[in-house]
């Protein structure tokens, strides 16, 4: 196993690029996407960001973003795509394998490589690793801390102490949920050490375990990175009030204020079986079936010599604790369930070579590792088949609230308008939705001037352009004015249930149909 263990996890490595990366455009950008790549857009263009204490989480996405869009060689954000976004969370999605390394005297090589390869092969883990969304980056620094925190244990060094804060600095300046693992660190942390007096009288002292010096430095640590990120880099004083502030509205929605409400076995539904009529069959079943006979065997009484325990026990309580939070909290959606899957999964991997050492017979031994290598295949598979074919589709359990393929029709349309106006670009264009439904539009019409784009929650006093692209819900019918100037040029659908007529001026649908190819009799 020595001699293997590099170079296996260099190829589990190799295994989750090939499932992240191919095709990052293939998915129209989601809504919570688009917003995000817009918010860069200030911090690239302007060089200044404003964290929104209301909407949008933490800053790390954005600064992250700074070294992709470096990459891309060209400072113009309009040719930035979604390759250059999403690639930020592949990177983050696929680093978090190589972080395993540094708890393989806590799980063990073999566990550790199991742990790894189901982060790699996990629909879930694929899928949001190519989402322009924050939580991948939660779950990379949680683990992060949970690392620097489990060799700080072994080691006592302060660099690994220090390290931990900066985890946890990065974790709250990320998202607000920062909180949920925090408590379930804390809390299995205890559990694990009250478990070990109680089932083996193993009795801990914290003095031989934490340094004071080196715990407040550690939260020095922590508060100065976030403070840096809320405050962006130290130039808005407004923002770290602003990170505290921010708990206010988030408690409300955690509470039911919000179109996210859920039952409590929301998450369940999709990770075990997931099935729509006409649809394929979706389950990570595998994964959590393991998590369980990992747990069980982390809390079992330690065999006589068997000393890496500890790191189990608090994994076990961690992932149990930070379950029943998400489970228990009403706003839900499908990807906040990353935090507490990937500790599912870091047991799954103890829960593998639990299975396969129960089993005395060699013949029973091999028969099992070759139903798991299959059943590990088979969520391969589930992983390829939900971020290629089904990216887009209601009948995948990770896709909500999903922009339609549709728009890329409506967005075709618009550029091949500017094309033919005279104005081009500088075309005027004006978006109109209830509510501000119009997201992910704005990141598709990024190539218009800034200044001739307008988006409005109702119809304004003054609604004509050019290009009009309106929501159904308006009923606006804008060609059937007794003075006709406008066509409804198509009806396109946004996402589920949201739906937008495209209105053009009548001159400037006629230049457009003229560069149309005449149609063959």
């Amino acid at each position: 196993m020595n001699r293997w263990f590099a170079p296996g996890l260099l190829l589990i490595v190799g295994l989750a690029l090939a499932l992240r990366l191919p095709e990052l455009d293939r998915r129209p950008m989601h809504n919570d996407e688009g917003v995000n790549a817009m918010r860069f857009r200030s911090l690239w263009v302007s060089h200044t960001y404003q964290y929104d204490p209301y909407e949008f989480h933490g800053p790390t996405l954005e600064y992250a973003t700074v070294l992709s869009a470096w990459l891309t060689g060209s400072n113009d954000f309009d040719r930035f795509t979604e390759f250059t976004f999403r690639r930020v969370t592949v990177a983050f999605g696929v680093v978090l394998i190589l972080l395993l390394f540094l708890l393989v005297d806590g799980l063990g090589k073999a566990e550790t490589l199991w742990a790894a390869a189901l982060t790699a092969i996990s629909p879930a883990m694929v899928f949001y690793s190519r989402y322009y969304i924050h939580e991948m980056l939660l779950v990379f620094f949680t683990l992060l801390t949970l690392v620097a925190s489990w060799r700080y244990v072994q080691t006592k060094s302060s660099g690994w102490s220090l390290l931990a804060g900066v985890g946890l600095g990065l974790m709250y300046a990320t998202k607000e949920t920062f909180v949920f693992a925090l408590v379930s660190m804390v809390a299995a942390a205890a559990c694990a050490s009250a478990w070990g007096r109680w089932m083996d009288g193993q009795r801990v002292s914290l003095k031989s375990h934490l340094n004071l010096k080196h715990i407040f430095a550690a939260l020095a640590a922590a508060l100065l990175v976030s403070m840096a990120f809320f405050s962006s880099l130290f130039t808005n004083v407004s923002g770290p009030l602003d990170s505290l502030r921010t708990y206010l509205p988030w408690l409300h929605r955690a509470g039911g204020e919000s179109p996210h409400v859920h039952s409590w076995y929301f998450y369940f539904r999709r990770l075990v079986f997931f099935h729509y009529q006409n649809g394929p069959f979706w389950s990570e079943a595998l994964i959590v079936v393991l998590a369980v006979v990992g747990f069980v065997a982390a809390l079992r009484r330690r065999p006589p010599g068997q000393t890496n325990v500890a790191l189990a026990r608090v994994l076990a309580f961690y992932t149990a604790s930070l379950t029943l939070i998400y489970s228990v909290v009403s706003y839900k959606t499908p990807w906040c369930s990353l935090g507490f899957f990937h500790g599912m999964i870091l047991l799954a991997g103890l829960g593998a070579m639990a299975l396969l050492r129960v089993c005395r017979p060699q013949w029973l031994k091999w028969t099992t590792g070759a139903a798991l290598v299959a059943a590990a295949a088979q969520l391969g598979w589930q992983a390829w088949r939900a971020s290629f074919p089904y990216c887009a589709s209601q009948f995948n359990p990770y896709v909500y609230a999903q922009t339609s393929p549709d728009i890329l029709k409506l967005v075709e349309k618009v550029e091949a308008l500017a094309r033919v106006s005279p104005q081009g670009h500088d075309t005027v264009v004006k978006v109109m939705a209830p509510g501000n439904d119009y997201w992910p539009l704005p990141w598709y019409l990024r190539r218009f001037k800034k200044q001739h784009v307008g988006f409005w929650n109702e119809i304004p006093p003054e609604p004509f352009a050019p290009i009009m692209i309106v929501s159904s819900e308006f009923q606006a019918a804008f060609d059937e004015r007794a003075e006709k100037t406008h066509l409804m040029a198509g009806y396109f659908q946004l996402r589920p249930q949201v739906f937008f007529e495209l209105y053009v001026e009548i001159n400037l649908w006629r230049e457009y149909v003229n560069t149309l190819a005449p149609e063959k009799d």
